[in-house]
C-alpha cells in the first residue's frame, strides 16, 4: 500500500568538422581500436516503425481544441513520423477532462436516453482526417452505466450495449475497413483506483463484455487487455490471472496483450531504467507461452505507456531535454531487438501528447510540444519530436542491432537507403566507427541528424529553466534551436569505394544520431503544392503540402520584405511542411520554397505574396 500511495500521490500533483567524406570524432571521445563492418545485405528481420510512432493524450474532447489542431497538423506536416494516437475517453465523451477520468460525459446521460457519439466522433476526425490511426481504451462509464465514470456496474447488459452502440457509430462513419485499423483496448489500468473502482476480477468481467460486443457486432476489430500498471510485484501475478482468464475462455477475441511498465513506478526505483522495460516484456511472453500457446503466433505485446517516469502532469525535467529522445530510441532498439529474438512483436509509445496540461513554457509535463508565451497557439517543439523525425527515415530492414546496456544502435535498410540509429544511455562518451558494406548505389549522399545539448534543443538554448519565459522575440529564436539538428553539412554525390563506406561518429550520454546513406538521384524533387499562409495573432503559419518521397531531405524556406534580399527563416533541412514566421513585418511580404533532395537537387520554387 505505500507503494501504491506514493504513485498516486505522483499522479496527482557537436560534431566539429568532415575529412574524407567521414564525420571526425570529438576530441573527448572514447576511441574504439576497430570498425565494425555492417553489411547493406544482411536481413536479421524486419524493423517496424508502426511499432514506436503512437503518442497518448488523455482526453478524446481535446482533440478539436485549437492548441490540440496546431499540435495535429503539425505531426501530419512530417509523414511518416507520427502514426498513431492513444486517446481516452470515447465512451464519456462531451466533457473535457485533465488528468483522471471524473465526468460522466453526454453520451449516454440516462438509459431511456438515445446513445450520442458525436463529440467521439469528432475527435476521431480529427485524428483519421490526418492519416493518424486511433488507438482506444473502451472506457469510460457515462452515467446511463454507472453514476461515476470508474465505477463498475453490478452487471455490465448496458456496457455491452454501449460498446456496441459506439462500434457501429464508429463503422457507419468512417467505414469498415477503416475502423479494421484501429485498436481497442478494454479500459485503462484496472489495478488503479483513479480509473477502476472495482477488484481485478470485476474488471474480467467487464472485459468478457467488451469482447461479446466486439463479437456480435460483426465487425472486423483489433482487441486487447488488460492494460495494467505494471507496477513491481504487480504486472506478473495480473498478466497470469489474464491469461489463465483467456484460457478458460478461448471463444474470447484478444489480439494483443497491453501494460505499463514505465522507467519508475514508485519512488525506490529513484532513475528510469530501460531494463525494467524489457524485464516486463519477457515476462509477459514467458507467461504467454506457458499459458496461452495456442494464442502467441500473432498475439502483439504493447507496452503502451513506456515513458521514463509515472504522472504526466508531474513536472519533470528529462521530458524537455535531450533524455527523452534519446530513451525512446534506446525503447525502439530494445524492444526490436526482443521482436527479432522471440519471434513476436512488440509495441513501445510514450503517453507524450498532452498539450492540454502545459501550463508555462518548460514546465516539464509530459508533451511534445510546449507553449510560449507569444499566444495559445504558438508551439514549439522539444527535443523528443526529434526522435520521431529520425523514426521516419529508419527502413524496414534491421542490418544489424545492439541493445544496451549502455549503448543502443540499430541500421536498417529500405526504400530511402541505409540508416543508422544510436543512442547511449549511460557510461563516456564514445566514438562509433562503422563501416557500411555492400552498398548496391554507384553513388550515395551522407547526412546525419544529431539530438543533444546544442542540437534540435529549444529547451538547452532557453538556458534550460524550467519553467521558462518565451516572449515573441525568444519564440522566433528557439523556433529555429527546436528543429532536428545536423552534425554536419550534407554531403551528396559520394562514390563508395568497392561498395563501402566509413563512418567515425562522436555519441555522447543522453544523445541521439542518425546517419543516413542514400541513394544519390540526379532528378529534382517534387515541387510541393498548396503553399499558404495563415494569420495566428502577430504571426503567420505557413504550411503546404508535405512531401514523401524516399530522397526527401527538407526544404528551403526564404522570406523578402519589401524590396530586400531574399533571407532564409527556417532551418535547412526544414522536415516538416510548416513553419510559424514569428511577428514578421507589416506591408508587402513575399516568400519562396524549395524542396531539396538528399541528392542536393532543389525543386522548382513555389511563391506566395502575403500583404500584412
Amino acid at each position: 500500500m505505500a507503494r501504491r500511495r506514493a504513485v498516486l500521490a505522483g499522479l496527482a500533483t557537436a560534431l566539429p568538422g568532415w575529412r574524407s567524406g567521414v564525420l571526425a570524432p570529438a576530441a573527448e571521445a572514447r576511441p574504439r581500436s576497430a570498425a565494425a563492418p555492417i553489411s547493406a545485405r544482411a536481413d536479421l528481420g524486419a524493423f517496424r516503425r508502426a511499432e514506436f510512432d503512437m503518442v497518448g493524450v488523455f482526453d478524446i474532447d481535446w482533440l478539436a481544441e485549437p492548441r490540440f489542431s496546431r499540435m495535429l497538423d503539425a505531426m501530419a506536416a512530417s509523414p511518416g513520423a507520427f502514426g498513431a494516437v492513444r486517446v481516452f475517453g470515447v465512451l464519456n465523451a462531451g466533457e473535457r477532462e485533465n488528468t483522471f477520468p471524473v465526468s460522466s460525459g453526454t453520451t449516454w446521460p440516462a438509459p431511456e436516453a438515445p446513445m450520442d457519439f458525436a463529440p467521439a466522433l469528432q475527435g476521431l476526425e480529427a485524428l483519421v482526417a490526418r492519416g493518424l490511426t486511433p488507438f482506444l481504451p473502451l472506457a469510460f462509464f457515462p452515467a446511463a452505466v454507472s453514476p461515476r465514470p470508474i465505477a463498475p456496474p453490478p452487471d455490465f447488459a448496458r456496457f455491452g450495449a454501449l460498446v456496441r452502440g459506439f462500434l457501429d457509430a464508429a463503422v457507419a462513419r468512417f467505414g469498415a475497413a477503416e475502423v479494421a485499423r484501429w485498436w481497442l483496448e478494454a479500459w485503462n489500468e484496472p489495478n488503479m483506483p483513479p480509473f477502476w473502482g472495482g477488484d481485478f476480477g470485476r474488471y474480467l468481467g467487464l472485459y468478457r463484455a467488451t469482447a461479446e460486443a466486439v463479437r456480435a457486432g460483426g465487425h472486423r476489430l483489433r482487441l486487447g487487455g488488460p492494460v495494467i500498471a505494471w507496477m513491481p510485484g504487480e504486472g506478473p501475478p495480473l498478466m497470469r490471472r489474464f491469461l489463465e482468464f483467456l484460457r478458460d475462455a478461448p471463444e474470447l477475441p484478444c489480439d494483443f496483450l497491453s501494460y505499463h511498465r514505465k522507467g519508475i513506478w514508485v519512488a525506490e526505483e529513484a532513475e528510469p531504467r530501460l531494463a525494467r522495460l524489457t524485464e516486463a516484456a519477457e515476462q509477459t511472453l514467458a507467461l504467454a507461452r506457458e499459458i496461452v500457446p495456442d494464442r502467441l503466433p500473432g498475439l502483439v505485446l504493447v507496452n503502451n505507456e513506456a515513458d521514463m517516469k509515472v504522472g504526466f502532469d508531474t513536472p519533470y525535467a528529462p521530458r524537455m531535454d535531450a533524455q527523452f529522445p534519446s530513451w525512446l530510441a534506446a525503447s525502439a532498439v530494445a524492444h526490436t531487438a526482443l521482436s527479432l529474438r522471440h519471434g513476436t512483436r512488440l509495441l513501445a509509445a510514450a503517453d507524450n501528447a498532452n498539450q492540454h496540461l502545459v501550463r508555462a513554457p518548460f514546465d516539464g509535463r509530459r508533451a511534445l510540444f510546449t507553449r510560449t508565451d507569444a499566444g495559445p497557439e504558438d508551439l514549439l517543439k522539444l527535443p523528443v519530436f526529434g526522435f520521431y523525425e529520425m523514426l521516419r527515415l529508419l527502413g524496414d530492414r534491421v542490418l544489424a542491432i545492439e541493445a544496451g546496456p549502455e549503448l543502443y544502435e540499430v541500421a536498417t535498410m529500405g526504400e530511402g537507403g541505409v540508416a543508422l540509429l544510436a543512442t547511449l544511455q549511460g557510461g563516456a562518451p564514445r566514438r562509433l566507427r562503422r563501416e557500411i558494406a555492400g552498398l548496391p548505389w554507384p553513388r550515395v549522399n551522407l547526412a546525419v541528424f544529431r539530438i543533444d545539448a546544442t542540437h534540435g534543443n529549444a529547451f538547452a538554448a532557453a538556458g534550460r529553466r524550467m519553467p521558462g519565459r518565451v516572449d515573441a522575440g525568444a519564440a522566433g529564436r528557439l523556433r529555429q534551436a527546436a528543429e532536428l539538428g545536423i552534425g554536419a553539412p550534407l554531403r551528396s554525390g559520394l562514390v563508395p569505394r568497392d561498395g563501402r563506406l566509413a563512418l567515425d561518429l562522436a555519441l555522447e550520454p543522453q544523445a541521439t544520431l542518425l546517419a543516413w546513406i542514400s541513394p544519390f538521384d540526379p532528378a529534382p524533387p517534387e515541387t510541393p503544392g498548396g503553399f499558404r499562409a495563415e494569420p495566428r495573432g502577430a504571426d503567420l503559419l505557413l504550411r503546404w503540402r508535405p512531401l514523401r518521397a524516399p530522397g526527401f531531405y527538407g526544404y528551403d524556406l526564404r522570406r523578402r520584405d519589401g524590396g530586400g534580399p531574399w533571407r532564409r527563416i527556417a532551418p535547412l533541412p526544414l522536415r516538416a511542411a510548416d513553419w510559424t514566421d514569428t511577428a514578421p513585418p507589416r506591408g508587402a511580404l513575399a516568400y519562396r520554397l524549395h524542396a531539396v533532395s538528399a541528392s542536393g537537387r532543389r525543386s522548382r520554387v513555389a511563391t506566395l505574396a502575403v500583404q500584412r
